[in-house]
């Protein structure tokens, strides 16, 4: 993740296959889910809500680049809100093709997730997870985050899509 995301991350652990990670039980659904997000949002938690934190341009790491098929791109940041506190952090690169999509291109606060999931064409590979830690920590210092990453297509365009689980979410599931 590039340093000039809203949100600072370091990322503790290399992305790994799921099957070969040690997950958090009360996370573990969380992480493993193969559906929309948004979905199991809204559906778990009560006021679900967007805050779209902003896009910008940027150069994309070699793996980055290799599956996006460019060596830019825009990333699109997000943060998901259920139950009155922040559950997700989520940050998408797109390839720059991706943005004349008129699907993509005015998306605005709609969730990437109801717009890729209401695709019965919409792919879903890679599924992968690892660990951060966010620099100065908003939510809770030194703390351990996991987050996941995975491959989607949107009508052909490859869009690489990562979420990182905030503490919020447990918490908000616990009052709901």
């Amino acid at each position: 993740m590039n340093p000039e995301s809203f949100i600072p991350l370091e990322q503790l652990t290399p992305w790994q296959d799921p099957h070969t990670a040690s997950l958090p039980e009360g996370l573990a659904p969380w992480l493993l889910e193969s559906g929309s997000l948004t979905r199991r949002l809204r559906e778990h938690l009560a006021d679900f809500s967007l805050t779209l934190l902003g896009y910008r341009t940027l150069h994309l790491d070699g793996e980055e680049s290799q599956l996006l098929g460019e060596a830019s791109g825009q990333c699109r940041e997000v943060i998901l809100h259920g139950g009155g506190a922040p559950c997700v952090y989520g940050w998408t690169l797109l390839p720059e093709r991706a943005m004349d999509s008129s699907q993509l291109s005015g998306q605005g606060e709609t969730p990437l997730g109801e717009l890729i999931f209401a695709h019965p064409q919409a792919q879903r590979s890679r599924l992968q997870l690892a660990r951060f830690r966010v620099a100065a920590n908003p939510w809770s210092p030194a703390a351990e985050l996991w987050g996941r990453r995975s491959l989607l297509f949107l009508q052909g365009v490859p869009l690489l899509v990562h979420e990182l689980f905030l503490p919020g979410l447990l918490d908000a599931k616990e009052r709901a």
